[in-house]
């Protein structure tokens, strides 16, 4: 809406004052064109609060040349208001066209560049994620479609319980590279049309790096009683005092009434591994190998086989509490899209997953993950439990997803 209020508002201001200073040259009555000035100017602040890009964005790359032009043009009409009505008239109109579809182009690219984030990486075969009213109002948006070239197909095709969540109305919208130049522009297009309720970028999601440092002020080792030989290198065990775990489970004679089943979404996981298979149980053979590491890294941190002389331990003394697998939705090289890691969460839901882990994710350019939302209300009515990494940048994980996302819980350390 801001992209009709904010130019027809300016435009108002401009010709309110050349109307202005045009009739007092004459001394005509110019009251009218005072209302509609300050008309004017009431509705160009107005699109301030409603655009894009905050009050920041408007204050300083867009108020500050808007006044600029303001000024120019007022002292150029009232130099110009005893020229006769046509020659003063299409100078105005030169100079109006000047300022919308030059300067402020101009103006946008640069202010852009100041106060936006860095676009992201979007996925190279489904730059989009479209969310429609009703399917059968798919036809709609064919003009759009054959204007760009854009392949659509349904996002999530395999969903067992589409009632869970809106995620069975998302389809995937692949734009050829020459049109990628006019994505935003593609974006407003397809809204314009108004059966889509939502339209978001499928962008890339990596592995969470893993740091090491050697400068980590180590606690004192305490004895687990278990015979995991690197158990002494995990610091983090003596930080949250899992020894108090250990002697709780064991004191109290706690036995779980059923294994926990947990679903690693990484790069895959290693099926095999010495200290992982006893814990490990397979739901695709492609997830059951792991060339980055990252997926067996997280996979041995969540269900390493305790207490048997290899390796480390994980949260329990003994095996009976969980049994892990893994759905692989990220590559090799530790990247994949938000499509593949919405899938993936949705699989997971749909095995019966009791927690899905994922050590993934990245910034986000949208203001809102409304898909990654509609996945989490899938995997909340399965009675599958979201655990994310807040990220290793140090940074506020509200700018991170999945981390921002409502219904996941989100662990840093």
């Amino acid at each position: 809406m801001w992209e009709f209020i904010y130019p027809i508002s300016y435009i108002g201001l401009l010709l309110s004052a050349a109307v202005f200073f045009y009739l007092k040259e004459r001394d005509l009555n110019a009251s009218a064109a005072k209302r509609g000035f300050w008309a004017s100017a009431l509705f160009y602040g107005l699109s301030f609060f409603i655009g894009d890009g905050g009050m920041l964005f408007s204050l300083i790359g867009v108020l500050t040349p808007d006044i600029a032009f303001l000024l120019a043009v007022v002292l150029i009409f009232n130099r110009l208001a005893p020229k006769p009505r046509g020659i003063y008239f299409m100078l105005f109109a030169v100079i109006a066209g000047l300022k919308v579809y030059v300067i402020d182009n101009k103006v946008e690219s640069v202010a852009k560049g100041l106060f936006q984030t860095e676009q992201l990486d979007l996925a190279p075969n489904a730059e989009l994620l479209l969310d429609i009213k009703d399917h059968n109002l798919k036809a709609a948006l064919n003009p759009v479609l054959e204007k760009y070239n854009i392949t659509m197909s349904l996002a999530f095709p395999d969903l067992q319980h589409p009632e869970y969540s809106d995620l069975d109305d998302y389809y995937v919208l692949d734009i050829p590279e020459e049109f990628l130049k006019d994505l935003e522009r593609i974006k407003k297009e397809l809204k314009k049309i108004g059966v889509s309720d939502w339209i978001e970028e499928n962008e890339l999601v990596q592995a969470v790096p893993i740091f090491e440092s050697d400068n980590i002020v180590r606690a004192k080792r305490t004895d687990y009683k278990v015979n995991d030989p690197a158990l002494e290198k995990l610091w983090g065990f003596d930080a949250m005092k899992v020894s108090d775990l250990y002697t709780y489970i064991r004191t109290e004679k706690i036995k779980p009434s059923k294994k926990a089943k947990v679903a690693i979404l990484d790069t895959g996981v290693e099926a095999d591994h010495e200290d992982i298979s006893a814990n490990y149980f397979s739901v695709a053979k492609k997830s059951d190998y792991d060339k980055m590491g990252h997926g067996t890294h997280c996979a041995g941190i969540a269900g390493a086989v305790s207490n048997n002389g290899k390796g480390i331990a994980s949260f329990a003394p003994d095996n009976n509490f969980i049994e892990i697998t893994s759905i692989k939705v990220l590559s090799d090289n530790g990247w994949g899209t938000q499509q593949g890691i919405l899938d993936g969460i949705t699989k997971a839901a749909d095995l019966k997953m009791d927690v899905i882990s994922m050590s993934l994710g990245g910034p986000s350019n949208d203001a809102s993950q409304r898909a990654y939302g509609e996945a989490m209300k899938y995997a909340a009515k399965a009675g599958t439990v979201v655990v994310v990494a807040a990220g290793n940048s140090n940074a506020d994980a509200t700018g991170f997803s999945p981390a921002n996302v409502e219904g996941v819980i989100t662990v840093s350390a």
